[in-house]
């Protein structure tokens, strides 16, 4: 069965990034210069110019004065910056998009990424120029849904159907939230026992997720919520703000010299966190056997907490 991408109208793009990016403009420009207004109205905290024309009689300025005046702000540049995948803002490529910006009154920026979160080096950014604007691609999606749409124009509505799609393909729709990532080791959930986070090796690749579980001796037992990521984490820097981290340092690795590493934060699942009453007994078992067959090793797994939650072995995962 083929790709519901080659079904798609957005497929002239062999990147995924361009390809996404072409289907927002295309159907930006479909729907015109009202919808425009109402799109990047509808993003958080964005003040659009207003498209009203404002008419007045006998106004004065710069020692001139005109017997009527009729004039309308809705003039502006709008900077469109996408990525997919978490944690992907290039610093060096934002620094030159708010230089440009800098330079011309009414200019937007505004970065799309995959991330549930604004990204740390966008909120770095904030001070430096006053229209950037971050959003994310469920948030796109859910704006030409629900809060634009237009019933009495057919092609839009197509379009952003088919813009659906394409998201959906791209695994752009989901909740990271709702994941639950599952690391392999018994060491790191020891750790994560005692100490409440998890090291790896810095920049190591992983998804955005809401929970931590770690596979050891065939089972899966614990879980625990993320509360935060942090690429090239020295840790006795966070061991001043940290005293579960300062523990840690003193009691299993005195010998740390400042190595960076991707660190989570970490607390203990409660009741309230997955929508039950009493925190139950996890043992998801994992039923492969010879060499080779463990559920996960060097490769972190995801699966959905929902699935976690009434998994009684890993193939429910």
């Amino acid at each position: 069965m083929s790709k519901i991408e080659n079904h798609s109208i957005f497929g002239s793009y062999s990147q995924n990034e361009n390809r996404v990016t072409a289907a927002l403009l295309q159907i930006l420009k479909v729907g015109g210069t009202e919808f425009i207004s109402d799109f990047i109205g509808s993003i958080e905290e964005v003040e659009f110019p207003s498209k009203e024309i404002s008419i007045t009689t006998q106004i004065g300025e710069e020692n001139n004065i005109y017997d009527g005046l009729l004039e309308c702000d809705f003039s502006f540049r709008i900077f469109i910056e996408s990525k997919i995948g978490n944690n992907k803002v290039d610093e060096k490529q934002l620094n030159g998009l708010i230089k440009n910006a800098q330079l011309h009154p009414r200019t937007y920026i505004i970065y799309i990424t995959s991330d549930s979160r604004k990204p740390y080096k966008l909120e770095e950014k904030a001070n430096d120029v006053e229209r950037l604007f971050w959003i994310n691609w469920k948030q796109v999606n859910e704006i030409l849904k629900n809060e634009i749409i237009r019933p009495e124009s057919e092609i839009l509505s197509f379009l952003i159907t088919e813009f659906e799609k394409l998201l959906e393909e791209f695994n752009l729709l989901d909740n990271p939230e709702n994941r639950v990532q599952i690391a392999a080791g018994g060491f790191g959930e020891n750790i994560a026992e005692k100490y409440l986070f998890y090291a790896c090796q810095n920049e190591r690749s992983s998804k955005e997720s809401g929970y931590l579980a770690f596979y050891h001796k065939k089972a899966i037992k614990s879980l625990f919520k993320i509360e935060n990521v942090k690429e090239s984490t020295d840790l006795n820097e966070e061991a001043k703000n940290n005293e579960k981290v300062a523990q840690y340092l003193r009691e299993r690795e005195s010998a740390y010299r400042g190595d960076r590493r991707k660190f989570y934060l970490l607390k203990k699942v409660t009741p309230e966190d997955i929508g039950k009453k009493e925190l139950p007994q996890f043992n998801i078992i994992h039923e492969g056997k010879g060499r080779g067959n463990a559920y996960t090793m060097g490769v972190y797994r995801y699966t959905t907490i929902d699935k976690f939650l009434k998994a009684k072995s890993t193939a429910d995962l």
